[in-house]
């Protein structure tokens, strides 16, 4: 292992055929927040954090705690979950993470892995697709099954892209799944609530685990509102006004 990574173990990890839900910061917080609620829903309880000397040299306060940047690997009931503060700056460093990390929980018995990510787009309505891609095809008909759609080409990049490729190194099933994300929501640096949500309605499916989603509605019409009014406002700002009849 990488002298350059290290690996806490605060609680025995237990991954024997356990999926691994992954969801690091990303455009739009989509991925970040869609394992965080799982987290928080679902009472995960901490049992190992990650460590890498690519994070900045800082530290993070809350209320007096001092805290440096780092990766969270949380159990729950249905799914092991990964998030971080952020993601490593380097694309050196996000691969020694996901190799890192997968070698760590393959040793541990991981059977697959369902990353989450954002699909960034101009035109979204209230019903966002879903897209799959993945390493096995059975993985990813089995999402096709719960309404995702296959994405046919383009590139997923950071870590919830990187870590499916790395999981093939392993032998290990993955997917990352993409909701529509709306491209204002990303621009004004907001999160997009309701791409996680229909992320959230297809994993909880898979995992066969109800996941209270409601919060996210609420949320995602305040943020949506505020989006649109600095729209409306931008575009007032830009609009032609009329000569006055008064003008010769």
């Amino acid at each position: 292992m990488d002298i350059l990574f290290k690996i806490k173990v605060l609680s025995e990890v237990k991954a024997d055929d356990k999926v691994l839900i992954v969801g690091l910061p990303g455009m739009g917080g989509v991925a970040y927040t869609t394992a965080n609620h799982i987290v928080n829903t679902m009472g995960g309880r901490l049992v190992a954090e990650f460590y890498t000397y690519s994070y900045p040299p800082q530290i993070n306060i809350s209320d007096g705690r001092a805290n440096l940047f780092k990766a969270y690997l949380y159990e729950t009931k249905p799914a092991l979950v990964l998030t971080a503060n952020a993601q490593p700056a380097t694309p050196e460093a996000q691969n020694e993470f996901c190799d890192n990390v997968i070698g760590f929980l393959s040793r541990k018995g991981l059977r697959k892995i369902i990353a989450t990510a954002a699909y960034v787009t101009s035109h979204v309505g209230p019903l966002r697709n879903v897209y799959v891609a993945g390493n096995d095809d059975s993985l990813i008909n089995e999402f096709v099954k719960l309404n995702a759609q296959v994405l046919k080409g383009g590139v997923v990049s950071g870590i919830n892209g990187a870590i499916v490729g790395w999981a093939s190194y392993y032998d290990i099933p993955a997917v990352v799944l993409l909701a529509e994300t709306w491209e204002a929501i990303v621009q004004v640096d907001e999160f997009d609530y309701r791409a996680s949500k229909h992320l959230l309605d297809i994993v909880s499916k898979y995992l066969k685990s109800e996941v209270d989603t409601s919060v996210l509605d609420t949320l995602a019409e305040q943020v949506e509102s505020k989006v649109m009014e600095l729209i409306t406002r931008s575009l007032k700002q830009f609009e032609v006004k009329k000569p006055s009849k008064d003008v010769m």
